[in-house]
C-alpha cells in the first residue's frame, strides 16, 4: 500500500507537468518528489515521539500574462501532498497579483494570498494529538495605490484583509485581521540609496476563543470529593488594535553588499474579555467558591525593528542575513499577542555548473506577555525555535534534477511541552518551461 502511494504520487506531478507542458505557453511547470525518514513526524515530545518515512509531492505552477500595455498579471500556486505510513495530507497554496496602470502616475494593485500547511502534536499545542496532524490556512487579500509625487517621491496607500481558519482542534486560534496604512518613499541618492516613512493600522479579532467550557479537575483533602473549575469569559470576543509607526533606509554600498534597516515602534491596545470562575464540587452542585479576574488592558508601546544584509562575493555565491522584532498575532490561544524576535542566516554556493549547495539557520523567540495573558493567571511564557536545513542540488539536464537534505528543528518552552526532530531526504525534480 505505501508503495502505492509513492507511485501515486510520482504520476500526479508528471501527469501535470505534461499537461501543462505543451506547446509554447507563458506556463512554468516544477514538480518534486521526495521521500524522506523523521524521528519524529508528529513534533511531539521525546517520550512520544513517532518515527518514519514519508513522502512528498510538489507542483508549484507559474503563470503571467500581458492583457494590455497597462494591466498584467501573475500567478504562483503550489500543491503539496504529504503521505506517511498513517496518513496523507493536501494543503494547496495560490499567490496572485493583478496590475493596472491608471495613468502614468498611478499604479494598482490586487492580491490575493492563500497559504495552506499543517500542525501535529506538541507544536500545534493540542492535548492528546499524539500522532495526528490538523490542517490551517490563511488567506490574504489586498489593495495598494502607488502614486508617483515626482522623480524622487513615492506615495504608497494599501488596505488588508487576512484570515487564519484551522481544523476544530485549532479553531481556538482563529483570527481576523483588518488594515490599512500610508508609505512615503523618497529617493536619497539614484539608485543606490532610499528612505521611507510608514504608518500602519490594524485590528485583530480572535473569534473562537473558548466559552464555559474549560473545566480542570481539582482533589482536596478528602479523596472522595473533588472540585471543579469551571471558566467563562463575561464578553464574546479577544481583540486588540495595533498602530506601527516607523522608518525604513536601503542602501546599495556596492556590486556586493545591501543593506536595509527599519526602526520604528507599535502602539497596541488591547481588548481582552474578563474572566469568570467558579469552583463546584462532586457532591454539590452549588458554587463553594468564586472569583473574577479581570484582564489587563492597558496600552504599551513595544519596540520595532527589522535588519537585513546581502552580500555576494561572486555571482556563483550569496550570503544574507535577517533579524526582526515584532509584535503579532498569537499561534497561542491563551495569550492574545506575542513578540517575536527572529534571526536568520542564508547562503547558496554553485559548487560546479551542475552541483549547488544551500543552507539556511533560523532563530526565534517568542514572549508571550503577561499583559497579553487572556486566561486570568496574568504569567508570562518564553518559546525558543531553531531551524537548520541544507540541501544539495544536481543539475542532470535542463529539466531533470536530484536534491538530497538535512533538517534539524526544535522548540523549548518554559512552561510547556518541547520537542525536537530530524530528518533527511532525497528527491527528483522536473522542470518545464
Amino acid at each position: 500500500m505505501y508503495k502505492t502511494k509513492l507511485w501515486v504520487s510520482v504520476l500526479i506531478g508528471l501527469t501535470a507537468g505534461q499537461i501543462f507542458a505543451a506547446g509554447d505557453r507563458p506556463f512554468k511547470v516544477i514538480n518534486t518528489v521526495r521521500f524522506g525518514y523523521s524521528d519524529n513526524l508528529y513534533h511531539e515530545t521525546a517520550d512520544n515521539a513517532e518515527a518514519g518515512t514519508f513522502i512528498t509531492d510538489t507542483i508549484d505552477l507559474s503563470f503571467s500574462a500581458a492583457f494590455s500595455d497597462r494591466t498584467d498579471m501573475m500567478v504562483k500556486s503550489q500543491l503539496k501532498l504529504l503521505t506517511d505510513q498513517k496518513e496523507n495530507g493536501l494543503y494547496p497554496n495560490l499567490y496572485m497579483m493583478l496590475n493596472h496602470s491608471v495613468s502614468p502616475r498611478l499604479l494598482l494593485s490586487l492580491s490575493e494570498y492563500y497559504r495552506s500547511n499543517e500542525k501535529s502534536g506538541t507544536e500545534a499545542n493540542i492535548a492528546n494529538g499524539t500522532g495526528t496532524r490538523y490542517a490551517y490556512f490563511v488567506n490574504t487579500v489586498g489593495l495598494s495605490a502607488d502614486y508617483v509625487l515626482t522623480q524622487k517621491d513615492r506615495l504608497t496607500a494599501s488596505v488588508n484583509h487576512s484570515i487564519l481558519r484551522g481544523d476544530k482542534a485549532l479553531e481556538a486560534n482563529d483570527y481576523t485581521t483588518i488594515g490599512g496604512g500610508v508609505a512615503w518613499r523618497k529617493e536619497l541618492s539614484p539608485q543606490r540609496t532610499f528612505a521611507s516613512l510608514k504608518l500602519y493600522q490594524s485590528h485583530v479579532n480572535y473569534e473562537n476563543q473558548p466559552q464555559a467550557d474549560w473545566s480542570t479537575p481539582y482533589s482536596t483533602t478528602n479523596p472522595a470529593v473533588t472540585y471543579t473549575n469551571n471558566f467563562s469569559y463575561l464578553d464574546d470576543q479577544q481583540a486588540y488594535d495595533q498602530t506601527d509607526l516607523s522608518i525604513e533606509l536601503s542602501h546599495t554600498f556596492n556590486q556586493n553588499w545591501q543593506g536595509r534597516a527599519e526602526v520604528g515602534v507599535s502602539y497596541i491596545q488591547r481588548d481582552f474579555p474578563d474572566l469568570s470562575s467558579t469552583w463546584t464540587s462532586s457532591t454539590n452542585s452549588t458554587p463553594v467558591n468564586g472569583a473574577t479576574n479581570f484582564a489587563d488592558n492597558a496600552a504599551t508601546i513595544n519596540p520595532m525593528l527589522k535588519l537585513g544584509l546581502i552580500y555576494s562575493p561572486s555571482p556563483r555565491t550569496r550570503l544574507t542575513g535577517d533579524f526582526s522584532l515584532t509584535h503579532q498575532e498569537s499561534n497561542d490561544n491563551g495569550y492574545g499577542g506575542q513578540d517575536s524576535a527572529e534571526l536568520r542566516f542564508g547562503a547558496q554556493h554553485d559548487i560546479t555548473a551542475k552541483l549547488m549547495a544551500k543552507a539556511t539557520a533560523r532563530f526565534a523567540n517568542i514572549t508571550y506577555d503577561s499583559k497579553d495573558d487572556v486566561t486570568g493567571g496574568a504569567t508570562q511564557d518564553t518559546e525558543d525555535r531553531m531551524d537548520l536545513d541544507f540541501r544539495l542540488t544536481y543539475k542532470l539536464n535542463r529539466i531533470h534534477f536530484l536534491e538530497a537534505g538535512v533538517q534539524h528543528r526544535e522548540a523549548n518552552r518554559d512552561n510547556g511541552n518541547s520537542w525536537s526532530e530530524n530528518r533527511v531526504d532525497v528527491g527528483w525534480r522536473v522542470e518545464l518551461n
